[in-house]
């Protein structure tokens, strides 16, 4: 009978990528997870079912390699993900149009976003103090590990908004992240941050190039 819990397993491996092993878990969840991605700079609604399939498969992945903020960001792309994909389109069958958050709201959002990562690193610090069973090893990366978790949070909630600010909040994120996780030597996701990162770009461009015909028509 097959085990479920291998299927989760990062030592569940497939085949080696410049030389380190592959997990199927790591696989599944970074190819979603481009899907994902690709999906949202084209402002299309398959986005947030692809996103859900990434946050389960990323959730047991970073269990395993110690990033509990990481871990529990899953939980809310879950949860964003179900949120975005009734947002993005309305019973009418309408979509939402793109909008700026403004100069004085996006002050707020730096301030939130820097307090909410001092209390997560606070919170994640403690984890193996409160839960050590569960966690048996400390968080690495403390505070760039809940930077890449606020943010993402942020970034998360402003995409199902439609907010133009969320494209130029995920470059930033993506920058750490391909950094952390370049140094926790798993390459396909590193790989993956990386395509993010140009997908970040072109939803910049094409997020702002349709902001801009929307305001022509207000």
């Amino acid at each position: 009978m097959f085990d479920l819990s291998l299927f989760f397993s990062k030592e569940l491996q497939i085949f080696s990528l410049f030389g380190n092993p592959m997990s199927l878990i790591e696989l599944l969840g970074t190819t979603t997870g481009l899907l994902c991605v690709y999906l949202a700079s084209k402002n299309h609604t398959l986005t947030w079912p692809f996103g859900i399939l990434t946050s389960i498969c990323f959730f047991f992945l970073f269990f395993q390699i110690q990033l509990y903020s990481d871990m529990l960001l899953q939980i809310y792309f879950f949860g964003s993900s179900v949120y975005g994909w009734m947002v993005w389109r309305k019973r009418t069958g309408v979509y939402v149009k793109i909008q700026s958050l403004g100069r004085s709201k996006n002050l707020v959002l730096i301030v939130v976003i820097l307090l909410g990562t001092y209390v997560l690193g606070q919170i994640t610090s403690r984890l193996p103090l409160w839960l050590p069973r569960i966690f048996v090893k400390p968080p690495e990366f403390l505070y760039w590990d809940a930077f890449t978790t606020v943010g993402s949070i942020v970034a998360n909630f402003l995409l199902a908004q439609r907010k133009l600010e969320s494209w130029f909040l995920w470059v930033f994120v993506d920058v750490v992240c391909i950094t952390i996780y370049s140094l926790k030597e798993i390459p396909f996701v590193t790989l993956e941050y990386i395509v993010f990162l140009l997908i970040a770009f072109y939803g910049c461009h094409h997020w702002y190039k349709e902001y801009k015909q929307n305001q022509n028509f207000i």
